[in-house]
């Protein structure tokens, strides 16, 4: 039986759902016929350039904007997907542009992932985004187990149509600790990322040196200009390279993730990849992330107290116990996260859809 031929789509302009398009498509390429579709200029390292990978010019944002009616685009992708006899479309990231290439190839079987079940801040564009993609797919990827049930019920989608993956990414080489004890906090500055709860947590913990790098939005500056105040933290204020993030990753010893509301954290998971263990609230399904005590460690929501001595006491941490927590780190993300090892699963599934 011949193999269906797959297409991997991205408009983000994220570099982490890019990694998990080009991560997966290096896993399978050349073996099987898969291609995919992303941005111009995309931010990963990774990203590949044979004849199977195209880069077109899309909307920046997800949402209506812009360029959001570019038929002409529209028309050059479904012009891609036919040419190369595309079976399956799978996207990874959430855009408009989604749902009218849904409309332009109905006759090809599609596959959507769902990050959010519900949507940060009850974004209720998103909402509908994810409402009427995962209707008009023929498949849906969750990427936790907790939330499988919310989405059947909340979307009115069939159980047997979900399947929960891991937020894959490629896997480098294990970097040692730095031995620096700097604790990142890394990603977007935003409240329902908890950036309240650790501005009080650095208040408590004046002697740990803190990095913070992330765009803040408008609702969140005067946090971040209330704790530029403090001896302890330096900050990077933007969105940095695929590259900056890396190194920044390399040069901290410990990852703080005091998000107030999650359903899984993307951090989390490149906080693996370079063998850093994590300091979390237990909020969502990020305790699907993390193994209390081997490869991080998870705080009771909202604790703020339990957290700052949690930081305290890890910063205390000898070579050796934090070398034990950095292996650890990588290698549960390594048998979890790495694309090779979700390779063979998702391009069974792909067959089967």
């Amino acid at each position: 039986m011949k193999e269906k031929n797959i297409c991997l789509i991205t408009f983000s302009n994220n570099a982490d759902h890019q990694n998990t398009v080009y991560s997966m498509f290096n896993a399978l390429y050349p073996e099987h016929e898969v291609y995919t579709i992303g941005i111009i200029n995309p931010k990963t390292n990774i990203a590949p350039h044979t004849k199977n990978n195209y880069y077109v010019n899309c909307p920046d944002r997800p949402g209506i904007g812009k360029g959001t009616f570019n038929l002409k685009v529209l028309f050059e992708i479904k012009n891609i997907i036919d040419a190369n006899n595309i079976d399956i479309i799978y996207f990874e990231s959430q855009h408009i542009w989604n749902m009218f290439i849904m409309l332009l190839c109905p006759f090809k079987r599609t596959v959507v992932a769902v990050h959010d079940v519900i949507p940060h801040d009850g974004n209720k564009a998103m909402t509908l985004a994810n409402y009427v993609t995962c209707h008009l797919s023929n498949g849906v990827i969750l990427r936790n187990y907790m939330y499988k049930n919310t989405l059947s019920q909340k979307y009115k989608i069939k159980s047997e149509k979900i399947t929960c993956f891991e937020l894959w990414r490629d896997y480098p080489e294990k970097v040692e600790p730095s031995y620096s004890n700097q604790f990142l906090y890394f990603g977007r500055i935003r409240k329902y990322k908890g950036f309240e709860l650790f501005a009080k947590i650095i208040e408590k913990t004046p002697h740990i040196k803190y990095r913070i790098v992330g765009e803040a939005d408008e609702e969140s500056k005067y946090l971040v200009d209330y704790v530029r105040n403090f001896e302890n933290v330096s900050l990077v204020e933007y969105e940095v390279s695929d590259s900056q993030m890396i190194e920044e990753f390399k040069c901290a010893d410990w990852v703080v993730l005091p998000y107030s509301n999650a359903t899984q954290s993307g951090v989390i998971t490149d906080a693996c990849r370079y063998a850093r263990p994590v300091i979390s609230f237990n909020v969502g399904a990020i305790k699907e992330q993390i193994e209390d005590g081997k490869t991080g460690f998870l705080i009771k929501a909202g604790d703020i107290d339990g957290f700052a001595n949690k930081v305290n006491e890890v910063n205390k941490f000898s070579r050796n116990k934090l070398r034990e927590f950095s292996e650890h780190a990588y290698s549960f993300g390594y048998k979890k996260y790495a694309a090779k090892f979700f390779a063979d699963k998702f391009f069974a599934l792909m067959q089967r859809i």
